[in-house]
């Protein structure tokens, strides 16, 4: 399940990123392999404990389970079923707020095309934002399990910096994308 990240452990795609942010704040919950329904309300519980033990604001406590629900969320419901085992999840709370991961394997094709849409909202403000909010829930064209954005535009939104992506090269045909949001406290 959710262990705390063992930088000595060597094997997952995620540990260089991950190791590459530990050392600025504190792991609430490090997360690698499939993430079902009951992974997903375990490392929900462990923030929401982190917190309210940290006396973080109720505002700020909101946006941060929004984003790790959205996060978490369109792992798994969009990674790959062959892949799912690339999956993983990183939550860091640093001296300004909190710094969160979200990633998996996946299609080079679909990892383009994600991070081009990424880029878009990236340059958009927050009317901007909130009118392309309005304009995908009225879009029709949406599947049960999304595909229309929302989940990259309610991220998007709440999170307070860009979202950045990283993306590793991991075959021909596939590589790693993980996405980085930034919460400040």
């Amino acid at each position: 399940m959710s262990t705390a990240l063992s930088i000595a452990e060597q094997g997952h795609w995620s540990d260089e990123l991950a190791r590459d942010h530990v050392e600025a704040g504190t792991v609430v919950f490090a997360h690698q392999g499939e993430l079902d329904r009951t992974v997903m309300e375990h490392l929900m519980e462990v923030s929401e404990a982190h917190c309210i033990a940290s006396a973080v604001g109720v505002a700020t406590r909101k946006r941060l389970l929004n984003l790790l629900v959205e996060g978490l969320e369109n792992i798994r419901n969009h990674a790959p079923a062959d892949l799912a085992h690339t999956a993983f999840a990183l939550l860091v709370f640093e001296p300004t707020g909190y710094r969160l991961f979200f990633g998996n394997a996946a299609p080079q094709v679909i990892i383009a095309s994600l991070s081009h849409r990424i880029g878009i909202l990236n340059e958009m403000d927050e009317a901007d934002l909130r009118e392309h909010h309005l304009k995908l829930l009225a879009n029709e064209g949406r599947t049960e399990r999304g595909g229309a954005g929302l989940g990259l535009l309610t991220m998007a939104r709440k999170s307070t910096g860009p979202i950045v992506t990283h993306a590793v090269p991991r075959d021909a045909l596939t590589a790693f994308l993980a996405l980085e949001l930034v919460l400040g406290a």
